[in-house]
């Protein structure tokens, strides 16, 4: 009775702990790509944006919506100016312990992956501004919102995504 009831066992949880296994890498492969897409679109338009609006000059796109050149040589909402060296240091710490807990939670629920993508692609594509240009290039102008863009809407958005993966997953692993 033990044998083949144990075989059976053993193969029925061998089987499913591939499948948990391959589930994970779709996951993270899903993060990737949009981490990816992300970097990219956020990239592409500010290489437009730099190309085509003069620095300080606003196009009207919608009445309250506007696009504009400015740089942002701060983190969210312009803080801490002038200290690109101290903040890409804090960003590539934060994209680090960022992505080293979306491995552990990854599994935990469906939205992880997109929120994870999301905010580390808005990350990375903050920093390479930071790195390369001296300052983020910010330039959807909303209302009285500071200047903000494409990675600043993937950051925001993962980091909702998140919270709400956290919020209905429970909590707990």
């Amino acid at each position: 009775m033990n044998g083949p009831d144990h075989a059976r066992r053993t193969a029925i949880s061998q089987a499913i702990e591939r499948r948990v296994r391959r589930e994970a890498g779709y996951r993270y492969i899903l993060m990737g790509l949009i981490a990816a897409s992300v970097i990219a679109l956020d990239q592409l338009t500010k290489v437009i944006v730099r190309a085509t609006i003069p620095v300080g000059d606003t196009v009207d796109v919608l009445p309250g919506v506007h696009l504009v050149d400015t740089v942002n040589t701060g983190i969210a909402f312009s803080l801490f100016p002038g200290n690109q060296a101290v903040v890409s240091v804090v960003t590539l710490v934060a994209i680090g312990v960022i992505a080293v807990l979306l491995v552990g939670f990854a599994g935990r629920h469906a939205l992880v992956p997109i929120g994870g993508g999301l905010l580390l692609g808005g990350s990375v594509g903050n920093l390479i501004d930071r790195v390369f240009r001296d300052g983020v290039t910010d330039f959807i102008a909303i209302g009285p919102w500071p200047p903000f863009n494409v990675a600043d809407i993937g950051v925001v958005a993962g980091a909702i995504l998140l919270v709400t993966a956290l919020v209905l997953s429970g909590g707990d692993g």
